[in-house]
């Protein structure tokens, strides 16, 4: 059976596999945290449920401890790899149907997942299952599907696979990024920073509660600021902030709720949302009133303000390669008199994490901010000449038939750095809105069609190399 025909006939099937991964809300949940789910018990659960779901195929499993999985078919030496993962962003007020309900509509499927990554670890599973059931895998070969568990967070779930695998594939494709190849990733700087406020013997409105976003590699959708004001002070402080639109202000029985409303979208390209933390922070600040934050309004606008390109650190960076620097402050929260940030550096293939921290580490700390570095990981370059991208470009071209599109490179961190001669590939075509990590996540049904055969035929000439 030619691999078109194979996968329309699997097609309702691969649907209801779709639908039942999202219905597992597989986002890091540090409450149900135990030895045996490490992220959690819904991404524990999702893991378990893809790993049934590919040995009922025939396929054998394994379970690395929560951490991650993977489904093998063949014994061969010689192995090839694809690598993926269960868990989701989590969710924010912006969706339209329920986001861990498969939802179809205009030849859509709408869900967390659906895209990243639940819907193209279907297609590869069921690329491998065609590959087994068609006989076309040599006794040489084998192939390799492994599924991580905390690729959303910090990439422990590939880490602790690293320590425990007997081996790793020799050649691999990843099937988290965009069509037609990625053949370079910006490297990749997860930080906290913590600021100590001190109050100043005089101010208007005394901040109460302080809190926004989601996650340190979104742009923060929303952000809010509860304050207190004196009586006297309260049609001052009022008229004051009214002159900001970007500003929701709602009466309280102290003073006020300041609300900040922005784009949400992923911190690879935050050019394309708009950061409710900033709009808070910067519209506090500009305002003329006098907060009880104000020293670390007034730092938090010397080193970040409504920039995203490291400039105002001193470090804005560019390559012909990948392009431009970028800095994103996902989430920000008061905690008593310290303020707490989680944040997000993607630099240029051509800088090095060194030059990176050396221009960083010192504007924040000399401002006052308190630095804690939670992941690095080098930037990724395979050249287009490499055979692995060569062989992956005509599988795409010979089911799309697209020649004007080529390789690219990206600023997202994929699994392809922690696997040798590794790039990512699909499943985002080049004609498709990003919608990873955004509201109403979706992947159209045509799409789906495509990228599972795409993936058969470049699993069939990679057995070839």
């Amino acid at each position: 059976m030619k691999a078109r025909e194979y996968v329309r006939k699997s097609l309702e099937k691969m649907i209801e596999d779709i639908e039942m991964l999202v219905s597992h809300a597989s986002v890091y949940d540090v409450s149900s945290i135990d030895k045996e789910r490490p992220f959690g018990t819904n991404v524990a659960e999702a893991l378990n449920a893809f790993l049934n779901l590919a040995e009922k195929m025939g396929m054998e499993t394994r379970n690395f401890n929560g951490y991650a999985g993977d489904v093998t078919i063949g014994h061969g030496k010689r192995m090839i790899g694809m690598l993926g993962h269960i868990d989701v962003v989590n969710v924010t007020d912006g969706w339209k149907t329920p986001p861990f309900l498969v939802v179809k509509k205009n030849g859509n499927l709408y869900g967390r997942g659906t895209s990243d990554d639940k819907g193209p670890l279907v297609s590869c599973l069921y690329a491998m299952k065609y590959i087994m059931e068609n006989k076309l895998l040599p006794e040489s070969h084998s192939i390799r599907l492994i599924i991580g568990a905390d690729e959303e967070e910090e990439y422990r779930c590939i880490n602790y696979y690293l320590k425990k695998v007997e081996r790793l594939p020799d050649l691999s494709f990843i099937p988290d990024a965009n069509f037609p190849l990625i053949y370079a990733e910006k490297g990749l700087i997860d930080f906290d920073i913590n600021f100590l406020n001190k109050k100043q013997e005089y101010y208007q409105a005394d901040v109460l509660e302080l809190q926004g976003g989601n996650a340190r590699n979104i742009v923060p959708s929303d952000a809010r600021c509860k304050i207190a004001v004196l009586g006297s002070e309260r049609e001052c402080v009022r008229n004051a902030l009214n002159k900001f639109s970007e500003l929701k202000i709602r009466e309280t029985v102290d003073g006020f709720e300041l609300l900040s409303e922005g784009v949400s979208c992923h911190a690879m390209n935050p050019e394309k949302g708009k950061s409710a933390i900033a709009s808070l922070l910067c519209g506090m600040k500009e305002s003329g009133i006098s907060f009880s934050i104000q020293h670390f309004l007034d730092k938090y606008d010397e080193v970040f303000g409504r920039t995203f390109d490291g400039s105002l650190l001193g470090c804005a960076m560019h390559d012909e390669i990948t392009g431009d620097l970028t800095v994103n402050v996902g989430t920000i929260c008061m905690n008593g008199d310290i303020i707490e940030i989680k944040s997000n550096v993607r630099y240029p293939v051509s800088n090095s994490y060194d030059e990176i921290m050396e221009r960083m580490i010192k504007p924040l700390e000399k401002v006052g901010f308190n630095y804690k570095e939670i992941l690095a990981i080098d930037p990724l370059y395979i050249e287009k000449s490499d055979p692995i991208v060569s062989s992956l470009m005509e599988a795409y071209r010979e089911v799309t038939g697209d020649f004007e599109n080529s390789e690219m490179a990206i600023g997202g961190a994929t699994y392809a750095r922690f696997l040798p001669c590794a790039v990512s590939f699909g499943p985002l075509f080049p004609w498709e809105p990003e919608l990873a990590h955004e509201d109403n996540e979706c992947i159209s049904i045509d799409s789906l069609e495509k990228i599972t055969e795409i993936y058969i035929i470049a699993l069939k000439k990679l057995i070839q190399l």
